[in-house]
């Protein structure tokens, strides 16, 4: 089994972390930056192809009723493949509306592609796997 470089892992991470905070702050520009032209995104509620697709995608989301949301990523794994990265990753995500609370924890499993000077994420498909309910808190 090839590994990636240290170099490669460091990016991939760098690139996850790049759109874990672009989805926290709502930032649809730096989003659309993290993103190929036709990234192909998948959820369970279906695949969404493109990235105007894909940013309408998160422009809904980030209309909706989260007020603060929170995203950690982990057990970052990375593989060269063809000529770009496999990814795999745990994350975490914490969200907050007015009313109530939730916290997320499932699966990424990315292709990550070579743009210029860093990487783009050319498929993305997260997997939750347990959602759990919290109470809201301030401070």
């Amino acid at each position: 089994m090839t590994t990636a470089t240290a170099a490669d892992s460091e990016a991939a991470r760098t690139t996850l972390h790049r759109y874990a905070r672009a989805v926290d702050t709502r930032d649809d520009t730096a989003l659309a930056e993290v993103f190929t032209a036709d990234v192909a995104f998948e959820r369970v509620d279906g695949l969404r192809e493109g990235r105007d697709t894909v940013l309408a995608f998160y422009r809904s989301v980030f209309a909706g009723p989260t007020v603060w949301s929170k995203h950690m990523i982990t057990n970052v794994l990375v593989r060269p493949r063809g000529d770009g990265l496999a990814v795999t990753a745990y994350f975490q995500a914490v969200s907050r509306t007015a009313d109530d609370a939730i916290a997320v924890f499932g699966e990424y499993d990315d292709l990550l592609v070579p743009d210029g000077d860093g990487w783009r994420i050319a498929r993305k498909r997260i997997d939750v796997q347990q959602t759990f309910g919290m109470e809201p808190r301030d401070g």
